[in-house]
């Protein structure tokens, strides 16, 4: 059973297909694409841990996971505790999945965090944000992909009770943590955990504001800070008892100290872990397929780059209808090291403007031999694409890969 089935779960649907499962996808979205291609759909909200665990148990599954979706991995560790399936554990899902929780989580157990509040009434914590040195992040606690994310510089309480209220709608508990800037270094990562032994990848992280739009490997993190955020992120896990699973991860890298932002027991999206298999030759959306079937994890003991690859996920900057875009067999003639490309919308469709990863149009994985060539091919890609875009308001052109005209 695989819980969502949008563009983000697809790898993961398709390579379980491959495997010869019979694939039982679930959320609540019946024209999602991942349906497509499995033998059987459900219905339900993948945050519905009942419904979810009804229809697991009448299905009688052998296996549950998720891909690329925070909100998901709590029920998915749920179900599996509930079924004695293999999984993360119940509560260790519920920490990772909250923001406030986690930090609660890194203050009691002696990880690196940053100083941080959180509640649901303003009035309330207005009176703590005395305690925080700006810049503050407002978050909210429940929600994944930069959704509702802001930065203030400043205490201004006026711009503070504004940037709460934004954070606020985009949180189901209506809890926002309001933490304190880490200034550093900003480096994603996906791998694996196999008795405590953590297999993982650093990637090359390249975002627009708070939006990630693009990876790539290696990494030009000096191998001394790579061996500084893997102790963190093996720490963490420990703590936390998670010691078998998938593991993305998100930590900013600073002279004095390494800071896990946050983490969760699933793939990240946007066409990471099959970067990291052209990369690596190591497929770790098969590994987790086999270990949520409860099969033997077979991983070197690291994880080495022996072809340099990128990724850029592209948006657009205002909302509106995609007017044209390049057919994807023109675009692969024309960027010949282009080996994956994803474009989610036709031709006709409204489009969302990019304020965070959900709204993205698609991804595009390339190779890079180059350690300078990664712009060079992003820029190539954006001409070969020729996105074009009528925006519901005038006078906007996106940064992302499609024109916009009026």
């Amino acid at each position: 059973m695989v819980l969502g089935a949008s563009e983000g779960q697809l790898p993961l649907i398709q390579k379980a297909v491959e495997l010869g499962c019979y694939v039982i996808t679930v959320d609540y979205l019946p024209e999602n694409i991942g349906h497509h291609y499995s033998q059987y759909y459900v219905n339900c909200s993948t945050v519905d841990m009942a419904g979810v665990l009804a229809a697991a148990r009448a299905m009688q599954i052998d296996g549950i996971t998720t891909f690329a979706s925070d909100v998901a991995t709590a029920t998915v560790a749920f179900v599996a505790e509930t079924l004695d399936l293999v999984g993360c554990p119940a509560a260790v899902a519920h920490t990772m999945s909250n923001k406030a929780t986690f930090r609660h989580f890194q203050r009691t157990h002696g990880c690196t965090s940053p100083g941080f509040i959180t509640g649901q009434r303003w009035a309330a914590l207005s009176d703590m944000l005395v305690q925080l040195k700006p810049p503050l992040m407002f978050k909210p606690v429940d929600t994944s992909g930069s959704r509702g994310i802001r930065r203030v510089d400043r205490l201004n309480l006026t711009e503070c009770a504004q940037t709460f209220d934004y954070a606020q709608q985009f949180s189901r508990t209506k809890t926002v943590c309001v933490e304190e800037f880490i200034d550093g270094i900003d480096v994603s990562g996906d791998g694996f955990l196999a008795d405590g032994q953590l297999r993982a990848l650093i990637t090359q992280k390249y975002k627009c504001g708070y939006v990630p739009t693009g990876h790539s490997f290696p990494t030009d993190l000096s191998a001394v800070d790579q061996v500084r955020v893997l102790a963190e992120v093996t720490q963490t896990c420990l703590a936390l008892g998670y010691t078998n699973g998938p593991i993305d991860f998100d930590v900013k890298v600073a002279p004095d100290r390494v800071v896990v932002i946050e983490m969760s027991p699933r793939l990240g999206g946007n066409g990471i872990p099959k970067l990291i298999r052209r990369a690596t030759g190591v497929d770790l959306i098969e590994t987790t397929v086999r270990y949520a079937l409860g099969q033997p994890v077979d991983l070197p003991s690291t994880l080495t780059v022996h072809n340099p690859c990128g990724s850029w996920v592209f948006g657009s900057e205002c909302a509106g209808r995609l007017a044209a875009v390049t057919p994807a067999d023109e675009v692969y003639a024309q960027v010949p090291e282009l080996f994956d490309y994803l474009f989610a919308y036709q031709p006709g469709e409204d489009i969302p403007s990019f304020e965070h990863s959900g709204n993205s149009l698609g991804y595009a994985l390339f190779d890079c031999p180059s350690p300078f060539g990664y712009h060079g091919t992003v820029q190539r890609l954006r001409d070969a694409m020729n996105v074009q875009i009528t925006c519901h308001t005038t006078h906007q052109r996106s940064s992302h890969g499609a024109e916009a005209q009026r």
